[in-house]
């Protein structure tokens, strides 16, 4: 769970800072140039990353459920617990589907 919390956090800092320096270097990092640049990506490309944020957000989310359901005391066998961390797995593999068709 840390490391897709590290994997969403890093790439909002790193665009926070380009953001704040852009003016510095002239570079054009505003809506419009990065919807363009979106958009001039090929399909495979706009998927792969979606998928690249998209998976880590999804994945931190069902697994932070998970542990919220584990601070009732519910689903604490090893049976259990095996049977969440695949159903973590697959679901953000489908939340990941979901999110990148929309």
């Amino acid at each position: 769970m840390r490391n897709a919390a590290i994997a969403i956090t890093i790439p909002i800092y790193a665009f926070g800072a380009a953001y704040f320096a852009s003016p510095l270097f002239g570079w054009h990092l505003d809506t419009a140039s990065m919807v363009e640049w979106f958009g001039s990506l090929s399909v495979g490309s706009r998927v792969a990353v979606k998928s690249v944020f998209a998976f880590p957000f999804v994945f931190h989310i069902l697994h932070g459920l998970r542990h919220l359901i584990w601070d009732t005391g519910a689903m604490l066998t090893n049976r259990q617990v095996q049977i969440t961390g695949w159903a973590t797995v697959v679901g953000s593999v489908l939340g990941t589907i979901g999110l990148v068709m929309w």
